[in-house]
């Protein structure tokens, strides 16, 4: 089976669509709560002071001066407990990154052009199942043999290596460019015997997987209209991962605007859930499943500097509860009687990323 806890990752990258209401219904209560404890969690000092009431609602967007530069630490913490019929597989990760980015060029209507070079890569899992425990590091400032760091080459690829994103003004990464030596990096000895036909989708493939899906977590989502203080937008957009087709949907709400030491800042909740809109029975490939439970929650909460025109800090934590039937093939059946029976699988799973921000020592 195809681990679910992909599905995780389409939350984080969802395009701002439309402005929604400005009022929240009884039916969001839960989910304000959610995201008031992970705003708590997430605003230091720096963020924090008193409210400031806006003369008129303000377009949110990403403004920058060529010459600018600016840092972040991406930190993904996962911990997901697969089980197979009575057999639990328990995998616990953290994956770290230390980014920069200086401004090359800025887009008269907002956006940038952005040297982006990767500092460091951290990562420590512990997994826990049949076989044992295992525990795994890695750390790309220490000195690894060749042969680990080919192991880890998916990580460690763009360290040292800069590229190029163009920053759209609503914070989409609309490019990924100049990656000739990151994926020398990603190939290692292959590179030279990879026939140039499958560079440019390797390339393309590295760039939505390798880089866009972790550097889209520092650059929060905007609106397409002003807001003011209890505005909010919502983004919604089918999805289709693997063989299940899915609906997401984001509301995004100003909850308030402050006058802070690092100046005016807005403090942006999420709350977020996905809902399997497909066949309640389908076909794995690997055999027909039943769906029996599909419950996918998020909260986020980021402080967007107003006066900088750029996210300041981020924390997002997506609950993930998946169970379905499993009937493998009658043929597997008849071959492997013993082994090849039908069975429950299911999945809890919760994903925190922290986005804090950096400076080079």
């Amino acid at each position: 089976m195809r681990p679910l806890f992909v599905i995780l990752i389409s939350f984080l990258s969802l395009t701002a669509c439309k402005s929604g209401d400005q009022q929240q219904t009884e039916t969001d209560a839960a989910a304000d709560s959610a995201a008031l404890a992970i705003g708590n969690a997430t605003y230091t000092t720096e963020d924090r002071g008193p409210s400031i009431t806006l003369d008129a609602p303000v377009m949110l967007f990403y403004r920058m001066k060529p010459g600018d530069s600016f840092g972040y630490m991406i930190r993904n913490t996962e911990d997901v407990t697969v089980t197979q019929d009575t057999i639990d597989n328990i995998n616990h990760q953290i994956l770290s990154w230390w980014y920069r980015f200086e401004v090359l060029e800025v887009k008269p209507e907002g956006g940038a052009r952005l040297r982006t070079t990767c500092d460091r890569v951290r990562f420590s899992g512990t997994y826990d199942g049949p076989g044992g425990k295992q525990k795994v590091t890695y750390d790309s400032q220490e000195k690894n043999s060749y042969d680990v760091e080919k192991r880890f080459a998916q990580y460690n690829a763009p360290v040292n290596t800069p590229f190029v994103i163009v920053i759209d003004k609503d914070g989409r990464i609309s490019d990924v460019t100049e990656l000739s030596e990151v994926i020398k990096n990603f190939l290692k000895d292959d590179y030279r015997t990879t026939k140039s036909n499958q560079m440019e989708g390797i390339a393309r493939d590295y760039a939505e997987t390798g880089l866009k899906s972790v550097l889209q977590l520092a650059f929060q989502k905007l609106a397409e209209t002003p807001v003011g203080k209890d505005s909010s937008w919502t983004i919604v957009r089918p999805d289709r991962i693997g063989y299940m087709a899915v609906r997401n949907t984001a509301v995004y709400t100003v909850r308030d605007v402050v006058k802070s030491p690092s100046g005016k800042v807005a403090h942006i909740d999420a709350a977020i859930n996905s809902m399997y809109v497909g066949d309640k029975k389908m076909d794995t490939g690997q055999g027909m499943a039943t769906m029996n439970e599909f419950d996918v929650k998020g909260v986020g909460s980021t402080v967007f500097n107003l006066d900088h025109g750029r996210v300041q800090r981020r924390r997002l934590r997506t609950d993930v509860k998946v169970k379905m039937w499993v009937e493998p093939p009658e043929e597997l059946k008849q071959l492997a009687p013993d082994q090849a029976h039908d069975f429950w699988y299911s999945q809890k799973a919760s994903v925190e990323n922290v986005i804090e921000p950096y400076q080079r020592p």
